[in-house]
């Protein structure tokens, strides 16, 4: 087994006064883990008194409707044209989402998906279909000539709701072409054609092969795609992940494949909506134009946000994550993952 995941255990210890006067020796115990890809360190840490509650986001939904520019009324009168157009069109259209340029860019090309005609969609209310023609409208946008240079990356991400980092509240996905990816998906590139070069497989179907054997993290498998929870996850609450076998680009994907991950998400976003959830971080991470070696499977991160303290805004970001760049968790992956199981893996059968 190629695949390690490697862990330690560490012990604080701090002495409570009991109600009686009397006081008590407590020891609470931490996991430090290490991803077993790119060895960035990870915590998983007791956190007194939390739990997971459902905000009321009722009056964020409501302030923001009045002036939405993604809304029916007024997405095609104030949202920019494409330049050059797409299949001929200034914009595309698949279904009710609607992809144009995005009006403050990340990169060279880069775009927004609008998912739905309405304003604003629980998590439990989004369906497959809002993800598959979301999904669609990117692959013919990132499809088109020109748009994609041989070094780039076509990414595919999605803010949901303004804890994760939405500008606005109706459900849009971001869209863009970039040679310059981000750091996480870089090092993930790196330590994947490392190990393709070491071990002569690649890391992603060892993963695979790995996690099914331990069933610890193990969510489920459809035909197209293999759901599991990181062992090193950047939400508090940890992340679901999904692979692609044998797919390295959004391109690879087939309407089949589209429509099982819409089924699986749609699924996983309906229970973590169950447990309070409300927000969350989606990226999907693909390999570099061009390259043409199996070392990267195409794979995708449902990252949940939350508040801390729903009461006072305490967000999830801290200076953990934001300033010593090492997550920590309070629910386990495996807690996840046995969560998770039922709901996605009846989703990924009904295909």
């Amino acid at each position: 087994m190629t695949v390690r995941f490697s862990h330690q255990w560490r012990t604080g210890v701090y002495i409570s006064p009991e109600g009686d006067g009397d006081l008590r020796r407590v020891r609470i115990r931490v996991e430090l883990r290490r991803d077993p890809l790119t060895r960035r360190g990870g915590r998983v840490a007791h956190f007194q008194g939390f739990h997971l509650r459902r905000p009321d986001l009722s009056a964020e939904v409501a302030a923001s409707r009045a002036h939405c520019p993604f809304c029916p009324e007024r997405v095609l009168v104030v949202t920019p044209r494409l330049e050059p157009c797409v299949d001929g069109a200034f914009r595309v259209v698949e279904g009710e989402s609607i992809l144009f340029p995005n009006i403050s860019p990340y990169d060279r090309r880069s775009a927004v998906v609008v998912l739905s005609q309405a304003h604003f969609l629980a998590p439990e209310d989004i369906r497959p279909r809002h993800l598959v023609d979301g999904l669609r409208a990117a692959q013919r946008y990132l499809g088109a000539p020109g748009a994609l240079r041989r070094r780039d990356f076509g990414l595919v991400t999605w803010n949901y709701m303004p804890l994760a980092g939405a500008t606005q509240v109706h459900p849009h996905l971001q869209v863009f072409a970039t040679d310059r990816p981000g750091r996480l998906l870089e090092e993930e590139v790196a330590a994947s054609l490392r190990h393709l070069r070491r071990f002569g497989r690649p890391y992603w179907e060892e993963l695979v092969e790995t996690e099914f054997q331990l069933q610890e993290r193990w969510v489920g498998r459809g035909r197209h795609t293999v759901w599991l929870t990181p062992f090193v996850s950047r939400s508090v609450v940890s992340d679901l992940m999904v692979v692609f076998p044998g797919k390295a680009r959004l391109s690879d994907l087939s309407v089949g494949d589209l429509e099982e991950f819409g089924r699986g998400l749609s699924a996983a976003l309906q229970q973590l909506a169950a447990e309070g959830v409300m927000s969350f971080n989606l990226a999907l991470y693909p390999a570099r134009e061009g390259s043409l070696d199996p070392a990267v499977s195409l794979h995708a991160r449902l990252s949940p946000r939350i508040y801390f303290n729903p009461a006072i805004g305490g967000s999830d970001s801290t200076v953990w994550q934001h300033l010593l760049d090492e997550p920590f968790m309070v629910r386990s992956p495996e807690r996840l993952a046995e969560s998770l199981r039922p709901a996605v893996s009846d989703a990924l059968s009904e295909g």
